[in-house]
């Protein structure tokens, strides 16, 4: 079964049992993360609903796992044979070692962190070296840019864990990465730090990263899609595909058709966010070294909508 058939198939058997209060987007992201899982897609579903119950019911009552970040949590764990009592525990652990290192709270971005990191570890303990590697990244991004840097750059940091090189040399291909976007006119910014964390998990040297990057851009202007910071980690990503541009855009620009038929009826961003996952997986598949790179974004991605909904909230109340 092709990713698309997978996801569109997760997707409809997760939202079959969606309540109407519910968003559906974090459904949307729960089934682009299963999306090359090879359980038959209605098994999928079931397990999923199954795991993400047992972390709202194992979460404290204002913990971020009561929210619908759990669904894509529970791919994680499903895949990994994790149990949920356990990773949970292992967060309350792994937290207060964070407290004790004086890491800044990050509220979700630290659950996802300890997700990624454990994952590293194979889901043994998350020992001091870990946490001492993981820092020293974070500690880079800050050196590099400090006013950026903040817990939404947690997750990016734990991905990088598992990557080549000392936590400096990470560090330096990350900013060569960013100003090599910034030499290409992208704007400064945290859409473009995140794309640059992104980027530095490939092998692709920085200018080369950068003028794909922008060959991208320009192929989505021409179709007529206006581009914004919003979809730069999108670009990030389609530019580990060994393609023409033009043929990656045109593969999205279809994808994105099949994204507005889906119900509810996903925004723009949505459905270009959607396609761009979905092409990026047809070319990679089942690849681990790459792939993570879609399941960490579908977390990140339903973190950023839980807080848009919760800033819309406030500012509706105030």
């Amino acid at each position: 079964m092709d990713a698309l058939t997978r996801f569109k198939a997760v997707y409809e058997a997760l939202n079959a049992e969606r309540g109407w209060w519910s968003d559906a987007s974090s459904l949307r992201f729960a089934a682009i993360a299963a999306a090359t899982t090879p359980q038959e897609p209605l098994s999928v579903a079931k397990a999923l609903r199954v795991v993400a119950e047992d972390l709202r019911k194992g979460s404290r009552w204002y913990g971020e796992l009561k929210s619908s970040l759990r669904f894509v949590v529970s791919v994680f764990l499903v895949n990994a044979g994790d149990d949920p009592v356990r990773f949970l525990a292992e967060v309350e652990r792994v937290r207060a070692l964070f407290r004790e290192r004086g890491l800044r709270r990050g509220g979700a971005y630290e659950v996802i962190s300890v997700l990624l990191l454990r994952q590293q570890v194979r889901l043994e303990p998350i020992g001091e070296a870990s946490i001492a590697r993981f820092q020293s990244i974070y500690d880079e991004m800050k050196r590099h840019h400090w006013w950026l840097t903040g817990p939404e750059d947690l997750p990016f940091c734990a991905l990088l864990s598992g990557a080549r090189g000392s936590p400096p040399e990470i560090g330096e291909r990350m900013e060569a990465l960013y100003q090599a976007l910034c030499a290409e006119n992208f704007s400064a910014g945290d859409p473009l730090q995140a794309s640059a964390s992104i980027l530095a998990l490939s092998e692709i040297e920085s200018g080369t990263a950068a003028r794909r990057f922008r060959s991208l851009a320009e192929a989505f202007r021409e179709a007529g899609v206006a581009m914004w910071q919003s979809d730069y980690d999108e670009l990030a990503i389609l530019s580990f595909l060994d393609a023409a541009p033009r043929d990656v855009c045109d593969r999205v620009m279809r994808l994105r058709e099949e994204m507005k038929a889906l119900q509810p009826k996903p925004d723009r961003l949505m459905t270009f966010n959607l396609a761009s996952s979905v092409a990026f997986l047809e070319q990679v598949g089942g690849d681990s070294s790459t792939k993570e790179l879609i399941d960490v974004k579908a977390l990140r991605d339903t973190q950023a909508v839980i807080a848009a909904q919760r800033a819309a909230a406030t500012a509706a109340a105030g």
